[in-house]
């Protein structure tokens, strides 16, 4: 799995704002990133040598909570079975 940067942008219609996560790519349109405690895939779109996320309905497949996000460092050398563990293992 690459390493990306997954950039979401948010509008109040005064200002908008930028967030950047590190994150995964999976298959060619998903990023897997952590939010704080949540770990999030959702539809993304390449744009120069980072991830968008492309917004709208149904671009979040999922969102999840979790005891350790910074599981996400090391994604790419877990099992499927430890990757599920940690993606149902809360405190």
């Amino acid at each position: 799995m690459s390493q990306i940067t997954v950039i979401t942008e948010c509008s109040d219609f005064a200002e908008t704002y930028r967030y950047e996560y590190a994150g995964v790519l999976v298959g060619g349109s998903y990023a897997l990133y952590v939010d704080t405690s949540y770990i999030v895939l959702e539809r993304v779109r390449q744009q120069d040598d980072v991830y968008v996320t492309t917004g709208g309905p149904g671009s979040v497949i999922f969102d999840l909570q979790v005891a350790d996000p910074s599981f996400i460092k090391r994604i790419g050398s877990m099992s499927a079975v430890d990757l599920l563990t940690q993606l149902i293992t809360r405190n």
